[in-house]
């Protein structure tokens, strides 16, 4: 009875697509945390190992990994081969090593020789950027960064913060599975609920801790007494290199359609360009202060913000998004250096009504204002 249910306890963990941050060594300033790093970087050099492409079987029949192994635990002995092997996995899920032993990360020499300081900020480097928790020796999940999956979920998170449950339910889900690249509040509470079901946090208990602890080294983010994950007010300057800042289609179709009530409750029922004030196929949603910038500065807010846009004709939308275009605070036009006479002569007549430049919608124009004043600066000076 005992050996069935171990074998469906082993079958329901392959099924599972959690996170599978196993660690044998947590403490990084520790001597066998950067001893069996050493000795990895120093296999990978003598083989010549670095950039090989070798298929998972013939990497298998080659013997490395095998070979590997042996020198390792002839300095630090296990139990068994599984504690030996977890010590290797640990440094391709953390990002220093990758599958197949192909390389190394080129700051990880730098990390064995770094102490203090300089050595923490060298690991949260490669921690936040080329982490891939499912990714082993003989296992490449690189494509999936739950680091950019977790930043992602703060970043839309309608608090700007997470908490350990919060936690347990992302370590719970198969990123690959979400397209838009992070959870909403709403559904962290469902795979949270769903964690609790299959009873993740017990089984899997040390995994969360291990990536807790991690998490305290990383600049940008805070993780308090209580687990509680928030912003550092820097957090934009070191988190969004990384990050995929690509649009959300869901909130951006929102935002859309928010705008074109606007736009029929401002000119009796119809959907016209601001500009122009003609019903036109093709109006473009344009926003006013960049939504890439917007993500990148972690403004959700104003990324979707249907006041943080106008509906343009494509012709005006090409100025306005090049600041080539813009509009002082009577909505009057700003004609830029590369606007063409023709385009002058066709809309020298056209505002943006009064009631569209509403004193939020003029907060995000004033940005776009000192841009195209930045960029005509430029263009006159030698």
């Amino acid at each position: 009875m005992t050996e069935i249910h171990s074998k469906r306890a082993s079958e329901t963990q392959n099924y599972e697509n959690y996170w599978k941050l196993t660690v044998e060594y947590s403490d990084i300033y520790a001597p066998q945390f950067n001893n069996v790093l050493k000795m990895i970087v120093q296999f990978i050099d003598n083989e010549k190992l670095s950039g090989h492409e070798l298929s998972k079987s013939e990497f298998s029949k080659a013997g490395y990994y095998k070979e590997l192994q042996e020198q390792v635990g002839q300095i630090y002995t296990k139990a068994d081969g599984a504690s030996t092997r977890k010590s290797l996995n640990q440094f391709v899920k953390l990002g220093f090593v990758s599958p197949f032993l192909r390389g190394y990360h080129n700051l990880t020499k730098q990390f064995l020789k770094a102490s203090g300081d300089e050595k923490k900020l060298i690991f949260s480097q490669i921690f936040y950027a080329h982490s891939s928790f499912n990714s082993t020796v003989t296992i490449d999940e690189t494509t999936r960064k739950e680091m950019n999956f977790l930043v992602k979920t703060l970043m839309y998170h309608s608090d700007k913060k997470l908490n350990r449950n919060d936690i347990i339910a992302l370590m719970n889900v198969d990123i690959s599975a979400v397209s838009k690249g992070y959870l909403t509040k709403d559904e962290l509470t469902a795979e949270y609920k769903m964690a609790n079901v299959i009873s993740f946090e017990s089984r899997k208990y040390n995994q969360i801790r291990y990536f807790l602890n991690f998490l305290k080294l990383l600049p940008g983010i805070v993780v308090s007494r209580d687990n509680e994950i928030t912003y550092e007010e820097n957090a934009e300057e070191v988190l969004t290199n990384n990050i995929d800042t690509k649009r959300d289609q869901t909130l951006f179709r929102l935002m859309k359609e928010n705008l074109f009530r606007e736009s029929r409750e401002f000119y009796n029922g119809k959907v016209v360009c601001y500009f122009t004030k003609k019903e036109q196929k093709g109006l473009v949603v344009s926003h006013i202060y960049a939504s890439a910038e917007a993500l990148k500065n972690l403004d959700v807010e104003a990324a979707y913000d249907y006041r943080n846009a106008l509906l343009l004709e494509r012709n005006t939308d090409m100025y306005f998004d090049k600041h080539d275009l813009s509009f002082d605070i009577s909505g009057l036009p700003l004609f830029g250096l590369e606007t063409t006479v023709d385009f002058e002569n066709d809309h020298i007549n056209n505002k943006l009504d009064d009631f569209v430049l509403y004193p939020e919608r003029l907060e995000y124009m004033e940005i776009h204002r000192k841009i195209y004043e930045k960029k005509q600066k430029n263009l006159v000076s030698p």
